[in-house]
């Protein structure tokens, strides 16, 4: 297999590493300038994608560019024939994102969004546990997503709304949690409330409250912020049922705390002799040894790169799931904009 990435910054470079460890090769890679792609050190360096996609002979993009040019990136792939795995948001509007799902299964080649969360080991344990009913009748979900990001002055191009879009936090940590509350408890975000806050001054907000509505009378609610203060990728996810809950810490990926309403507590730790079969297949070490992020994207990718391949393979987020993922941020700019609850659109 050989792939190309579109960007040179900090998820490139995680797309890159994992892409390593399952074998396969980076031949070229696309940087806005010759010196920054040349930099990134691996692959053939292009300052431009389309030149890229022509020249070279690749089975798979890899788009970790900012928001606004996800849509074209992808697109020009397609139009080439290659296979795309995209950065979320999948795109800054819902007329993006729905072309790219057209496009995509019009031609019949595998397309995935990075929801990189969906890989970690424990995520399946909370979906089988859920899919079982262990937890009872599953009542609401709720937690947050919080890093620090604005409080250092180089906060990047995800606070301006030419390049990030319609909105900051929700689009960029937001859609990372609504996207494994649908996962985990198979039911659909359908309305949200919103309000959002800038509390560093910049046009986009970095502060949101979500409320939720889910499919089947399932309630939830959401904090979001990039002003934390020592917080640097704090994805927490709680799920309560009328008989247990679930609490999940992305920053402590190897525990999950299962709470049944009738006894104590229980620490289920990663655990691939003990776990569940879905949870099992993500492991690659025994308990008590570490496994994190950098795991959870090489798990997506091996599925993504088996669907390439035509080989077995289990479902993994697509342009479908990116495309939900902007629906809900376009519900929630809707909402913070106008007050109330505001449908997510199919």
């Amino acid at each position: 297999m050989r792939a190309a990435i579109a960007g040179t910054g900090f998820v490139a470079r995680v797309h890159a590493l994992a892409l390593r460890a399952l074998g396969v090769e980076v031949v070229a890679v696309a940087g806005r300038t010759p010196e920054g792609a040349a930099g990134f050190g691996v692959g053939e360096p292009y300052d431009d994608l389309g030149e890229l996609l022509a020249e070279r002979d690749v089975d798979v993009l890899h788009v970790c560019t900012p928001n606004d040019v996800h849509a074209a990136q992808a697109l020009a792939a397609i139009e080439h024939g290659v296979h795309v795995v995209c950065e979320k948001p999948l795109a800054v509007s819902t007329a993006e994102s729905r072309a790219l799902v057209a496009a995509a299964e019009e031609r019949g080649l595998v397309n995935a969004t990075c929801y990189h969360v969906r890989g970690y080991p424990l995520v399946e344990q909370m979906r089988a546990e859920v899919a079982a009913g262990t937890l009872g009748e599953i009542a609401f979900v709720h937690g947050r997503y919080l890093c620090d990001d604005v409080l250092f002055p180089a906060s990047g191009w995800r606070t301006d709304p030419a390049r990030s879009g319609p909105s900051y936090v929700v689009g960029d940590l937001g859609t990372h949690w609504l996207d494994l509350a649908e996962h985990v408890t198979g039911r659909r975000v359908a309305e949200v409330a919103a309000e959002f806050r800038s509390f560093a001054g910049g046009p986009l907000e970095d502060y949101a409250a979500l409320l939720l509505r889910l499919e089947d009378g399932v309630a939830g609610s959401l904090v979001l912020s990039a002003g934390a203060g020592g917080r640097k990728n704090q994805l927490l996810f709680e799920c309560e049922g009328s008989a247990a809950g679930l609490t999940w810490d992305q920053e402590r990926p190897t525990e999950l705390e299962l709470r049944p309403a009738d006894g104590p507590r229980r620490l289920v730790v990663k655990d691939p002799a003990a776990n569940a079969e879905p949870a099992r297949r993500l492991s690659r070490y025994p308990a008590g040894h570490g496994e994190g992020y950098g795991e959870a994207f090489r798990n997506l990718f091996a599925d993504v790169y088996a669907a390439v391949a035509r080989e077995p393979h289990a479902p993994f987020p697509t342009f479908r799931d990116g495309h939900r993922g902007v629906a809900t941020v376009e519900a929630a700019v809707r909402s913070a904009r106008e007050g109330g609850w505001a449908a997510v659109e199919p």
